[in-house]
């Protein structure tokens, strides 16, 4: 037997057999007597058995209405407690809000990012994923992030790619390194330096192998690191000199070390906002991709940090 009852002539059924009352069932479901009548009269209807014995002084289930009544009573307790699994789930979407970002990204300009995000929507608890270019967009594409700013993505069909910087790389040396002191360094001027390198599957390393394969001379890397954090960390003690992001170098990392732009070819990656194509995102992600992406603008334009000399 197909259904031909919708749900709100289920409901009426079922107000009035706990009530016994058309009246009072009428009242708890906010429509008038003669309403009701009408859904009862439809189900009925649809179903080809009465379901009440009607009087002017009394109404009694039947026995078609006494078995329907316990089905129809746990249909609508299901419907109900799925209806409320699914406002759970958006609730608890809705209050979390997961960014996926470049390393580089996530120690310079989220911390502060943040900061203000959480006076705007202090109840929002923040998941941030800090991973390497491929796995941001891995996280991104696997709905495992709502958005991710990341510099690879720009030819995933499953991805939006929305830019906002261009972002140069530099030669980072110790601040007495003889190189310290130049406006820029081609990478043919690096052959005698101990070069410290990036881990070959990290797509700062790809990006630079791409860029510099005409070079008319590379440097041989020394020294090979997972992170530019250990880059820097490596330089910092004097081990040799590595080329990173210009953002990375920024804040507490600065400190004792010098970026120098690289020039011959000059190497530059653009970051962006990467979403899922016909993903929207809640207003709280929403207002962490914008106020990341302003901090990202305002960061993109700031004076390279190599000396004049």
């Amino acid at each position: 037997m197909r259904i031909n009852f919708d749900l709100g002539e289920l409901a009426a059924f079922v107000a009035v057999a706990e009530r016994m009352n058309f009246r009072a069932a009428a009242e708890a479901l906010f429509i008038s007597p003669s309403a009701l009548s009408r859904r009862i009269d439809r189900i009925e209807e649809a179903l080809g058995v009465r379901l009440f014995d009607r009087t002017t002084r009394r109404v009694s289930l039947t026995e078609d209405g006494e078995q329907f009544l316990t089905h129809a009573s746990d249909a609508l307790a299901s419907l109900q407690n799925a209806i409320s699994d699914v406002g759970d789930r958006v609730e608890r979407r809705a209050g979390v809000v997961t960014v996926a970002c470049i390393p580089s990204v996530a120690n310079h300009l989220l911390p502060a990012v943040l900061a203000r995000f959480a006076k705007l929507h202090p109840a929002t608890r923040i998941k941030m994923m800090d991973h390497s270019a491929p796995t941001v967009l891995q996280a991104v594409v696997e709905k495992q992030a709502d958005f991710g700013v990341n510099f690879l993505g720009a030819q995933e069909p499953s991805i939006d790619f929305a830019a906002i910087v261009k972002e140069r790389y530099v030669l980072v040396v110790p601040a007495r390194h003889p190189l310290a002191k130049l406006r820029s360094v081609g990478w043919d001027d690096l052959v005698d330096e101990r070069f410290i390198s990036l881990a070959a599957d990290s797509g700062n390393r790809m990006l630079l192998d791409n860029a510099v394969a005409q070079a008319r001379a590379r440097p041989t890397s020394h020294v090979e690191v997972n992170h530019v954090e250990g880059a820097l960390a490596l330089v910092r003690a004097g081990l040799g000199v590595s080329a990173i992001p210009r953002l990375a170098l920024t804040g507490g990392a600065a400190r004792e070390l010098v970026g120098v732009p690289l020039s011959r070819p000059q190497v530059s990656r653009t970051l962006g906002l990467i979403t899922r194509k016909g993903h929207r995102l809640s207003p709280q992600a929403d207002t962490l991709a914008k106020l990341l992406t302003q901090e990202l603008k305002t960061a993109g334009v700031a004076p390279e940090a190599g000396r004049k000399g």
